[in-house]
C-alpha cells in the first residue's frame, strides 16, 4: 500500500481518486463521454467523480472494469492476518 494513503483524511482518498480516474482517462485518451459510454454511467456521474471523487462503490466498480482494473478491487478491505495462534486455528476450522 502506498504510504501516503495511510496519511490522508477520507476527503483527501477521495480527491487523490478523482485525480487518479482523470488521469487515467487522459491517458487512454478518452472524453468523459467515452468513459461514460464504456462503463454504462451517465456523464454527469463521470464529471461529477472526476470532480470530487465522490459516489457510489457500483460507480466505481463500473469505471474500474471500464479500465480494465477491477483486480484492483482484490487489496479493498481484505482480512487481516491472525492476531494469534488461537485466532489463526479459528480461521482454519471453518
Amino acid at each position: 500500500m502506498d504510504p501516503l494513503f495511510l496519511a490522508l483524511s477520507p476527503t483527501d482518498v477521495e480527491a487523490t481518486l478523482a485525480e487518479r480516474i482523470r488521469q487515467l482517462r487522459a491517458s487512454r485518451g478518452w472524453t468523459q463521454a467515452e468513459l461514460a459510454r464504456r462503463s454504462g454511467l451517465g456523464l454527469a456521474t463521470v464529471a461529477r467523480i472526476e470532480r470530487t471523487g465522490q459516489g457510489q462503490i457500483s460507480s466505481l466498480t463500473r469505471l474500474c472494469a471500464a479500465f480494465g482494473r477491477l483486480d484492483d478491487f482484490d487489496a479493498v478491505l481484505r482480512p487481516e492476518p491472525p492476531r494469534t495462534m488461537d485466532e489463526l486455528r479459528r480461521r482454519t476450522a471453518r
